[in-house]
């Protein structure tokens, strides 16, 4: 059984991805787990958000046009 964490204590996670189904299906996996998940399109969109320090953890996507998912890491 899983228990849902206080939403303000729980920790936050990013996934970024340019597959709107997959972001969608991985926040709610995320979310059933009692995190807190964030959805990107693209690495830019999380770069330009000014927030990646504030996750817990990054679930990225390593092919996506422009920056993939270990460009993402390194900036």
């Amino acid at each position: 059984m899983v228990t849902k964490a206080n939403t303000s204590e729980a920790p936050l996670v990013f996934i970024v991805d340019d597959d709107v189904s997959v972001r969608r299906s991985a926040a709610r996996l995320v979310r059933s787990f009692g995190m807190r998940a964030e959805t990107f399109a693209s690495a830019k969109d999380l770069l330009n958000s000014r927030r990646a320090a504030e996750a817990a953890c990054l679930i990225v996507d390593v092919r996506m046009p422009n920056m993939d998912g270990l460009e993402l890491q390194r900036a």
